[in-house]
């Protein structure tokens, strides 16, 4: 059977899962660690609840789940320099690149139906494009999600892992689906405040970039790639500043008395924080030790369907969602409402259960690394759609999301089919 062979990159250290776990926990730990009472009341009008307790829990946590992440590396193996992709592979990814790419068109054309049926004009969408005041928050409340149907937009980081695939593979080039994926994506960021929606398609092709070389012969530069996180707090700072001017400066221009650098390194600062913060508002509020995991599987408590059966009030006594916002008022500040992802297993299974979680997440994860690092296509398949929650660890645990489930789903199925065609005597 025919093949194509793509050489493997060198350099980026910092993919591994464990190193980048540490680049994204470690830097809020020691903001919210070192930053006292006064500074969180001043900066983000919310007491400091977060102790040294709950301090050497995350550092547990982190510490297990970076562990369970090296395992896997540890285990003898012939280093892969390149992947070995046969023509039916190629027709798996191109098929399930194109499928995914039309539910995602499908998923936005409904989305902007319904917000257009809700009063969203032209005239409105000019406004918040203009950065008029005020105008996006009053976009955005006509952008209200259709259950089970605007959700197929989470397909879109599937289908630019697949297309970009197919694009070093040397098939089609699909600059005109990437382009509309990505404006797609930048006007939802816009208008719907949802900077998540960018990473989860610029990580992915960040992943995959870091790890297949381009098949031309052009020069590899591995010293670049290893120094790539030099760069990472400038590109967070600027892409940050830029959304968040549309988003909050418009407001708080007239109210702070700071000028806009200082106030995009607060307010990003914050995020990461306060998210600390919240995490621990949930322990000691909400858990630990619910009686059904809730924070780590929020995919089923929102299921369609599912969700009409299986209620929090019916299993938990409770609705954590409902409870959230008042805590929030009372201990915290609304304004960043993100409950936290390090923490989030202590929550639903106690200190044991969350050291026991973070390990077989970490080994799970590692796992999907040392594919893609041994030429396996079910690796290159699952571990760039991994790779956005591990960049996002502190705000919250991404991967039990129901934003995250359609495109995990898919990337689990998608590596089953691509690993079950394998080259003879060799990877898939």
């Amino acid at each position: 059977m025919s093949t194509v062979r793509l050489p493997l990159r060198e350099g980026a250290w910092w993919l591994h899962p464990a190193w980048t776990a540490m680049l994204a926990t470690v830097p809020g730990l020691l903001a919210v660690w070192l930053i006292g009472d006064d500074s969180f009341r001043e900066w983000w009008r919310t007491p400091k609840i977060f102790d040294d307790g709950k301090a050497l829990i995350v550092m547990a946590f982190i510490g297990v789940f970076v562990m369970g992440c090296m395992l896997p590396s540890l285990a003898r193996t012939v280093r892969a320099t390149d992947v070995s992709v046969t023509v039916r592979q190629r027709r798996i990814l191109l098929l399930a690149g194109r499928a995914a790419a039309a539910l995602t068109l499908v998923g936005y054309a409904a989305w902007m139906a319904s917000a257009v049926s809700s009063g969203l004009s032209f005239a409105d969408l000019a406004e918040v494009f203009s950065l008029s005041p005020g105008s996006a928050d009053a976009v955005k409340s006509d952008l209200a999600t259709i259950g089970g149907v605007t959700t197929l937009t989470q397909l879109g980081p599937l289908a630019v892992v697949c297309l970009f695939l197919d694009r070093r593979l040397g098939g089609g080039r699909h600059t005109a689906m990437f382009a509309v994926l990505i404006g797609l994506t930048l006007a939802r960021v816009v208008l719907n405040s949802e900077r998540l929606a960018l990473m989860e398609l610029a990580l992915p092709i960040l992943a995959m970039v870091s790890t297949l070389r381009p098949g031309d012969g052009r020069r590899h530069y591995r010293w670049l790639w290893a120094a790539l996180p030099l760069l990472a707090p400038f590109a967070l700072v600027t892409l940050f500043g830029t959304f968040e001017y549309v988003r909050s400066w418009s407001h708080y221009s007239s109210i702070v008395q700071i000028d806009y650098s200082e106030f995009v390194l607060r307010r990003l600062t914050g995020y990461y924080a306060t998210a600390y913060n919240n995490s621990a508002i949930v322990v000691d509020h909400v858990g630990p030790g619910l009686a059904w995991p809730y924070y780590t599987v929020g995919f089923l408590w929102n299921f369609p369907g599912l969700s009409a059966v299986l209620t929090p009030e019916s299993v938990l006594g409770f609705d954590p969602a409902q409870v959230w916002p008042g805590l929030l008022r009372r201990l915290g500040n609304p304004e960043y409402n993100n409950t936290g992802g390090v923490l989030a297993p202590l929550a639903d299974y106690g200190l044991v259960g969350g050291l026991v979680f973070w390990a077989a997440v970490g080994l799970a994860v590692g796992v999907c690394y040392r594919w893609m690092r041994s030429g396996e296509m079910r690796g290159l398949v699952l571990y760039p759609v991994l790779y956005v929650g591990l960049v996002d660890l502190v705000r919250y645990f991404y991967w039990g999301e129901g934003r995250a489930f359609p495109t995990l789903a898919g990337a689990v199925l998608l590596a089953l089919l691509v690993h079950r065609r394998r080259a003879p005597g060799g990877t898939a």
